[in-house]
């Protein structure tokens, strides 16, 4: 800000707290000297606009050679360094990418079989592989509400009459990364042992899991697939239906798929 003051707005800039300074002698060959005044902070007065840190700083137009943009002596700035790329998976000698070996588990819990007091000789043979918490690792199947709407469900596809063998399995996604090779080794011994004409597997990730299927789940529905050679269908697991009754519908033809598969085996 450029002012030609006199001494009574010096002395008032003064007592606002404004320090001015003027030029010593004037430069030649310029108009008269023109006063450059610096504003510093200062707490001089509590009002706004005097209490903040700021400066002010206008100088004479030509008054001194413009600084160089960097210093003469100082070593130029250094190039920044390349990130290497990173590099792809070393392929296996199968010709095919390295698998990735920390995708979560599996853990098969114990079977319990189910209606065994009212299965009927010569029905179908039931192996139902349901999607669960871990606590279901140490409880009934039945037990809790998810427990009593998959006794509901298996009744109304009438496996408490009809069948000859359920047999239940929990199915538990594990926390922990590892190897689904023990898990599937597992699963194969118990499809081996109890020889099912139908598996019915309930939930979404324990289905893509088994059926080793990246598909959609409302792709792998509705339709027979093979489980270690077993006819296999695939439908929602009772406690995604606890959340989400408007799928129960969805569920219910899934069984009666399920039923028409068995019968025509049985």
């Amino acid at each position: 800000m450029r002012l030609n003051l006199d001494k009574r707005q010096r002395a008032m800039l003064h007592e606002m707290g404004v320090r001015v300074w003027q030029p010593l002698a004037p430069v030649a060959d310029l108009s008269p000297a023109i006063e450059v005044i610096a504003v510093s902070a200062g707490q001089k007065s509590g009002k706004a606009g005097f209490g903040q840190n700021f400066q002010a700083d206008r100088t004479v137009a030509a008054a001194a050679p413009l600084a160089p943009a960097f210093r003469q002596d100082a070593p130029p700035p250094r190039p920044a360094r390349a990130t290497p790329p990173v590099p792809p998976p070393a392929p296996s000698p199968s010709g095919h990418a390295a698998e990735v070996s920390d995708q979560p588990g599996w853990r098969l819990g114990q079977a319990q079989h189910l209606y065994a007091d009212t299965a009927r000789s010569g029905g179908a043979r039931w192996l139902v592989l349901a999607q669960s918490p871990p606590a279901a690792l140490q409880v009934p199947a039945f037990d809790g509400d998810a427990g009593r709407l998959l006794d509901n469900m298996l009744r109304a596809a009438r496996l408490h009459q009809d069948a000859g063998v359920v047999l239940f399995a929990p199915l538990v996604r594990q926390t922990i990364s590892g190897a689904m090779d023990e898990f599937l080794a597992a699963m194969a011994d118990l499809v081996a042992q109890a020889r099912p004409d139908i598996v019915l597997v309930m939930g979404r990730l324990a289905a893509q899991a088994l059926l080793a299927s990246s598909e959609p789940f409302g792709t792998l529905r509705g339709r027979p697939h093979a489980l270690h050679g077993c006819t296999t269908v695939v439908t929602h697991d009772a406690p995604y239906l606890l959340r989400c009754p408007q799928d129960k519908a969805k569920a219910w033809d899934d069984l009666c798929l399920a039923m028409g598969l068995a019968a025509g085996a049985g």
